[in-house]
């Protein structure tokens, strides 16, 4: 079982060999925790009943003057746990990104790409950005799109609306891309997304005001019934915590609360992510 949505900002030892990334997550991410030893989130997987995590940077050198994790760094922390999957990011603005990415893909053994259009400030449809899609499709890779919503100083919604994310959908039909967050406050705009190309996917890392139990309630059940993600949608969601603005045990706690079906928690804890990886699945 796998959360394929993790910043590993808190993570004290990688802060003590790369003291910039306490900035990056003050400063950027806009995140106030403690800084914790590495064995926290493992831990945190552990009583979720999770075996691994996906860890996203983001590279906003350009739009911040600093990167939430360079690729180099997520690949030295994947590289102390086999519980861990590290995904790429690249500034799809800079000269070379596809090259940047298949590096980080082919000799640095990352998984996939995230990217953060609010905070790297890009629209996803923009033309300037296909080159970087025809790559990430050639490497058979998937996307993770930051949608909707961000906490993070300066980060404007506008880059991050769904309405940037469908000609990416319609132009790149062989590659898989992820809308974290449900895409909220857009959450049926994302829904009708994926039920119209089955390339797209939705993480459950939504974000929550005041917990993620009346939060998940309302948009999974209110604003979208559950029976669209049960039926319909099955193949097409995968669990995100958007640890640690979250802790992972209580968003999968309330995930599994929501009435789904046992064979589709499966799906969203397990299969659905596995198939984004790569990895072989039984159905």
């Amino acid at each position: 079982m796998i959360d394929f949505h993790v910043h590993p900002l808190l993570v004290r030892e990688m802060i003590e060999h790369h003291p910039q990334l306490a900035r990056a997550a003050r400063e950027i991410f806009f995140i106030g925790n403690n800084f914790q030893p590495l064995e926290t989130l493992l831990r945190e997987l552990d009583v979720s009943g999770l075996q691994r995590a996906v860890l996203l940077p983001v590279e906003t050198q350009r739009s911040r003057g600093l990167s939430i994790y360079t690729n180099q760094q997520i690949a030295e922390l994947v590289s102390t746990s086999d519980r861990l999957a590290g995904f790429a990011s690249v500034d799809p603005l800079v000269a070379g990104s596809p090259d940047h990415l298949t590096h980080a893909i082919r000799d640095l053994g990352l998984r996939g790409l995230k990217l953060h259009p609010s905070a790297q400030e890009f629209y996803p449809d923009d033309p300037a950005v296909y080159p970087l899609y025809e790559q990430a499709t050639e490497l058979g890779i998937p996307v993770v799109f930051h949608a909707g919503l961000s906490w993070a100083p300066k980060a404007r919604l506008k880059y991050a609306h769904p309405s940037h994310f469908e000609d990416v959908a319609a132009d790149f039909p062989n590659l898989n891309i992820v809308l974290a967050h449900l895409g909220w406050p857009w959450v049926v705009d994302v829904v009708a997304l994926a039920l119209k190309y089955p390339n797209v996917y939705l993480d459950t890392s939504a974000l929550y005001f005041d917990n993620p139990r009346d939060f998940l309630r309302f948009a999974m059940t209110q604003q979208v019934p559950l029976s669209v993600f049960e039926n319909s949608l099955r193949h097409q969601i995968v669990f995100g915590s958007n640890y640690p603005r979250v802790e992972i045990k209580n968003m999968a706690h309330e995930i599994r609360q929501l009435g789904f079906s046992e064979a589709c928690l499966k799906l969203i804890f397990e299969e659905n992510a596995r198939r984004l990886l790569g990895e072989n699945v039984r159905s």
